[in-house]
């Protein structure tokens, strides 16, 4: 029997295409991988009752809104030419029952807007992170955490804010402006087109001050996304920092970007303000209007004094609306760009399952690899691989830093793709089997371990949520944890720490190795696994987990000779290809590149000996 070592944790992904609701329910994720508004809406549409509820009780607020003023200047006219008191009770009463109704209405509307946008928000938050979760590796390279987690959530905030504001005015809003034209209209028609008409050169240089402000405002989120980045880096290398005096230093690079952060949201707010200002200016300047047109027709007996109240009301009403659709117009533009942001996170994920994948359901742990070669920009890190390993064989994979050893064993999860050639596991090509019963079949304990920021045990058991206690205490005995917990405050209670701050390197390690034996996978890679422990607790670890080891297929990374010399069959790699392969005594008996390797690592063990004496 024999084991072989990788590298290197794997990235969950699965072809899920629904996803619960902030309610419970189901709903499908849109297929678009472009947040437009096309796509924001698909998320709407699955809440359309509270949508469409909102939009009514805010119409029905508007009509409401709309009509006071219409009733007023009635009244008005009424009590000018000495209508009896009964009728007036009427007309004030008409006008109690409809801010009732206002009431309620508007009520409604503020409701059901905030279940609209808490649900879409919800939504989407969790159908972006679902997908971030399927992408591969080299999307995390071109991305900063900072910069990612400044998209999650404060481009995502604007989409909130936009849907809570459109949902709890747009439809009152919307209303109320197209009443009161239809009821002014009816008053006076050419006073009616002169107010709105002034209106409408307000709404056209809103536009186009509008389209002018959009890339200032990505600019700025930009900048938003590189401050959060730069706090992130520095919380997360904090002893770096303090361990190579850089504190003023650092402190200066985030003095300098939130210096550029402020410069570039004030060069934005000095533009975007005016745009906002033009809607109270244009109400203005049409007041101005409807006083001295509107004054003069009274003058002439054109329109009655109660007429002219309506104007002058519905002026002040619908520098209301305006404020308010002005607001939604700069929040839609916020939002555009917000999204510009938000539509790298949804792109497809290169290594994804196919539309006909297989299941993998019983791993037995064979690997073939045929005529494999990988390449990355003009650089070949594997070249003409050809391997098979039977289940249940240990292999030993050893060779200088670079050679491809970790390359060669990311590609059996499918961290990444060969550029040429074939991985097989149990007979079928990696390309067809489900990514998800890849990677649970396969246990990789990388050289650099993370932890999450959670007891000890939940650690150990990430890879398998039910794991039950005995065989929680076994793996943590067989990984040797189990020395380490008495010196441990609280056990397998302990806290962590941020990617296990709490922890010693050894330490670390053997969690992961603990980790990886407790989901008891068909393949087992160690990935230098054992270079933060000593030579006699290495040794120990092995000897424990040989029953481990002998009973799937093993691989095993490893820098020191003295750690593979058992395993069943021992690969050597340079320069992207197996140059060696066989057991330790017939690599030693070759007396070539592998017995070179022992040959140095014995000189090095003397020497170091040597020195400590």
């Amino acid at each position: 029997m024999g084991y072989i070592v990788l590298t290197t944790a794997s990235r969950h992904q699965s072809n899920r295409k629904r996803i619960p609701t902030a309610y419970g329910s189901e709903v499908e994720v849109p297929k678009s991988r472009v947040a437009d508004l096309g796509w924001l809406f698909s998320f709407v549409r699955q809440h359309r009752f509270a949508a469409i509820a909102s939009l009514v009780f805010g119409a029905v607020g508007g009509i409401t809104m709309a009509l006071e003023p219409y009733l007023v200047g009635a009244i008005i006219d009424r009590i000018r030419v000495s209508v009896d008191m009964t009728q007036i009770t009427r007309d004030v009463l008409l006008l109690v029952g409809l801010s009732i109704v206002s009431v309620i209405a508007f009520f409604g509307q503020r409701y059901y807007s905030g279940v609209v946008a808490y649900a879409v928000h919800f939504d989407i938050r969790k159908a972006v992170f679902d997908h971030m979760v399927t992408l591969d590796d080299e999307f995390y390279k071109r991305y900063a955490t900072g910069d990612l987690i400044s998209r999650m959530y404060s481009d995502l905030n604007w989409v909130w804010r936009l849907l809570a504001l459109t949902f709890n005015r747009g439809g009152s809003a919307l209303t109320v402006a197209i009443l009161a034209f239809v009821l002014l209209a009816t008053v006076n028609l050419p006073l009616t087109l002169l107010v709105f008409g002034t209106l409408a050169v307000n709404t056209f240089l809103q536009i186009r001050a509008g389209l002018f402000l959009i890339p200032i405002s990505e600019k700025v989120q930009d900048q938003a996304g590189v401050l959060s980045s730069l706090m992130q880096d520095t919380v997360t290398g904090v002893e770096t920092i303090k361990s190579f005096g850089r504190e003023e230093g650092v402190s200066q690079a985030f003095y300098e970007q939130n210096k550029e952060y402020r410069r570039m949201w004030l060069f934005f707010k000095r533009r975007n303000e005016p745009v906002g200002m033009l809607p109270q200016m244009m109400i203005r300047l049409t007041t101005g209007l409807v006083v001295l047109v509107g004054g003069g027709m009274t003058l002439n007996g054109e329109i009655t004094i109660g007429n002219f109240a309506q104007f002058i009301l519905y002026l002040n009403l619908v520098r209301q609306v305006m404020l308010q659709l002005g607001t939604i117009y700069q929040r839609g533009l916020q939002v555009r760009g917000a999204m510009e942001r938000i539509t790298p996170l949804l792109q497809e994920p290169v290594i994804r399952d196919s539309e006909e994948a297989i299941d993998l359901d019983t791993p037995r742990g064979d690997i073939r690899l045929e005529n494999v070669s990988y390449k990355v920009d003009d650089n070949w890190l594997l070249r003409d691989i050809n391997l098979e390993v039977p289940a249940g064989t240990v292999i030993g994979l050893v060779g200088a830093t670079g050679c491809g050893k970790t390359t060669l064993v990311n590609l059996l999860a499918r961290v990444m793709d060969p550029t040429t050639g074939d991985v097989h596991i149990d007979g079928v090509n990696v390309r067809d089997l489900r990514l998800d019963d890849i990677r649970k079949a396969i246990s990789f304990v990388p050289q650099s371990t993370f932890l999450f920021s959670q007891p000890l045990h939940e650690n150990v058991r990430m890879g398998k949520p039910d794991l039950k206690d005995d065989e929680l205490e076994r793996a943590v005995h067989i990984s040797r944890l189990s020395n380490d917990l008495p010196h441990m405050p609280k056990g397998l209670e302990t806290m962590v720490g941020e990617k296990g701050v709490m922890l010693s390197g050894g330490q670390k390690q053997r969690v992961a190795i603990a980790r990886a034996i407790a989901r008891d996978p068909a393949i087992l890679v160690l990935d230098d696994a054992l270079s933060s422990v000593d030579t006699r607790t290495a040794a120990e670890i092995l000897g424990d987990m040989r029953q481990v080891l002998d009973s799937r297929t093993s691989i095993i990374i490893a820098q020191r000779m003295a750690t593979v010399k058992d395993a069943d069959r021992i690969i050597v790699m340079d320069g992207g290809r197996i140059v060696e392969q066989g057991t330790h005594d017939d690599l030693i008996a070759k007396g070539s590149y592998y017995a070179q390797m022992v040959e140095r690592e014995k000189l090095a063990d003397a020497d170091e000996k040597g020195g400590a004496e």
